[in-house]
C-alpha cells in the first residue's frame, strides 16, 4: 500500500513537473497560447493590416521577454506599471507595444529583425521610466528569449533628453540579443518633465497627497516644477523611499536652475 501511495505521488509531481513546462515562459505551448491573445492579435493588425498572427513577415521575430528582479519587486503591493515597447528607429517601425506583463514577468511580442526596442514602466500623469533597451540581432532563429532583471538604482541624475546611460549587458541568449539594463549600482537618468508617482496612492486619501497632487498639475514654469518636484521629494523621504525621494530632488534642482 505505501509502494502504492510513493507511485501514485512520483506519477502526480511528473504530471505537474510536465504541465509547469510546458506553459513556462518561452515554451512551444506558451509561444502557441501567446500568439491568440487579444492584445497581440491587435498588435498584429497594425503591422500588417490582418489579424492572422501566421502571416508575421518574415523579417520578425516572435520574442518572450521576462522581467525578474533579484532584490524583490519594489512596486506597492508587488503591482507592475503598464508595459510599453517603442522602436528606437519610428520610421523602420512605428508600432507601439503595450504586451501584458503576466504573474511570472513573462511578456510576449514580436520585434523586426536588426532594431532596438526601449522597455519603459508608464506612471500617472504620463510619466515614464525607461528601464531597458533590446536589440534584435537580424540573424538567428525566428523566436528570441530573454530574461531582464530589473533593479532599482542607487543614485540619480538629470538628463534634459531623457536618455538612458546605462552600460551594455549581455543577457543569458547573447548570441541573438543584447539587454541593456540598470546595475544595482548604476546611475538613474531622470526626465525633469517627468513626475514618478508609482509608489503614490491611487486614491487621495489626506491633504499632503491631494497638495502634492495640486502642485503638479498647476506646474508650469521652471520655479512651478521644482517646487511641485521638491513636494514630492519630501513625501517619498518622509515615507523612506530615499530612491524616489532622491531622484525628485535631481529634477527639483534641474528646474531651480532654469530660472
Amino acid at each position: 500500500m505505501l509502494k502504492r501511495s510513493i507511485f501514485i505521488t512520483l506519477m502526480l509531481a511528473l504530471w505537474a513537473a510536465a504541465i509547469s513546462a510546458q506553459q513556462s515562459v518561452g515554451s512551444e505551448h506558451w509561444f502557441q497560447t501567446m500568439r491568440q491573445t487579444a492584445a497581440n492579435l491587435a498588435m498584429m493588425k497594425s503591422l500588417t493590416g490582418t489579424r492572422d498572427y501566421r502571416k508575421l513577415p518574415a523579417d520578425y521575430v516572435e520574442f518572450a521577454g521576462r522581467i525578474a528582479f533579484p532584490n524583490g519587486n519594489p512596486f506597492p503591493k508587488g503591482r507592475l506599471p503598464d508595459l510599453r515597447i517603442v522602436c528606437h528607429d519610428l520610421a523602420a517601425d512605428g508600432v507601439d507595444r503595450a504586451p501584458l506583463v503576466g504573474e511570472d514577468g513573462g511578456f510576449y511580442t514580436v520585434f523586426k529583425r536588426g532594431e532596438t526596442y526601449n522597455l519603459y514602466w508608464m506612471y500617472y500623469f504620463g510619466s515614464r521610466e525607461k528601464f531597458a533597451s533590446v536589440t534584435i540581432r537580424a540573424e538567428g532563429p525566428r523566436q528570441r528569449r530573454l530574461t531582464i532583471e530589473y533593479r532599482l538604482p542607487d543614485a540619480a541624475v538629470v538628463s534634459s533628453e531623457g536618455a538612458n546611460a546605462q552600460s551594455a549587458e549581455s543577457g543569458h541568449h547573447a548570441d541573438e540579443v543584447i539587454a541593456v539594463a540598470p546595475r544595482a549600482n548604476s546611475t538613474l537618468v531622470v526626465d525633469p518633465d517627468e513626475y514618478d508617482l508609482s509608489a503614490f496612492p491611487h486614491q487621495v486619501t489626506n491633504f499632503e497627497q491631494q497638495q502634492v497632487l495640486e502642485d503638479i498639475r498647476s506646474a508650469t514654469t521652471p520655479a512651478l516644477k521644482a517646487g511641485a518636484h521638491e513636494r514630492l521629494a519630501r513625501y517619498y523621504e518622509k515615507r523612506g523611499d530615499s530612491w524616489r525621494a532622491r531622484a525628485e530632488y535631481a529634477k527639483a534642482r534641474y528646474w531651480a536652475g532654469q530660472k
